[in-house]
C-alpha cells in the first residue's frame, strides 16, 4: 500500500491522516531492478576461453577405515556388559574380538598386523559405569596392542 488518504470528516480539516504502515514499493523497485542486474551478469560470468588442462596422475587417497566401537554397559545386578559394534563379547574374548571387528572394517588393511593395531578403538560407557570397569575394558586392549583408544562422551551442546 503505498498511501493511505482519509477522506472522512474529523477535526482536521484539509490535513490527511498520518499512516504508520511501510511502504514497501521502493523495495520492491530495488528487488526488481537487483533481479534483472543478476539475470543479465549471471551468463557474463562464465568462462568462453578454451584452456588444455594437464591430466592428472593423481592415485586416488585412501578410504579411512570405519571406527570400531566397543560399548561397555552396567547390568541391573551390577555387572558389567561389553559389546563390540553390536556383539556381545566376554570380558576374556574383548582383545580377540576387537582385532576381528577392525581386520572387517578396514578390508585394505586386514592383512597387516601393525597396521591393525594402530587402528583407534572408541569406548561407549554408560554413566552410570564405575570408572573402574572402563579401565579394566582398556586394559584388555591394549593388552591385545591396541594403544590408541578414545573415549566418547554425548555431546550436550543441543
Amino acid at each position: 500500500m503505498a498511501g493511505k488518504i482519509s477522506t472522512g470528516g474529523g477535526g482536521k480539516r484539509g490535513r490527511a491522516d498520518v499512516t504508520a504502515d511501510p511502504n514497501v514499493i521502493p523495495f520492491i523497485d530495488v528487488m526488481l531492478v537487483l533481479l534483472i542486474i543478476f539475470m543479465i551478469a549471471a551468463p557474463i560470468s562464465s568462462v568462453d576461453i578454451q584452456v588444455d588442462m594437464p591430466s592428472a596422475k593423481i592415485e586416488p587417497s585412501k578410504r579411512p577405515p570405519r571406527p570400531t566401537w566397543v560399548s561397555v554397559n552396567q547390568t541391573s545386578d551390577g555387572g558389567v556388559q561389553v559389546f563390540v559394534m553390536n556383539d556381545a563379547v566376554s570380558i576374556e574374548e574383548l582383545g580377540e574380538r576387537t582385532y576381528e571387528a577392525v581386520k572387517v572394517n578396514s578390508p585394505s588393511i586386514a592383512n597387516d598386523d601393525f597396521e591393525i593395531r594402530d587402528q583407534r578403538i572408541y569406548i561407549r560407557a554408560d554413566s552410570t559405569l564405575p570408572y573402574r570397569n572402563v579401565v579394566r575394558v582398556m586394559n584388555r586392549l591394549q593388552d591385545k596392542g591396541f594403544t590408541k583408544i578414545g573415549l566418547v562422551a554425548e555431546d550436550r551442546r543441543r
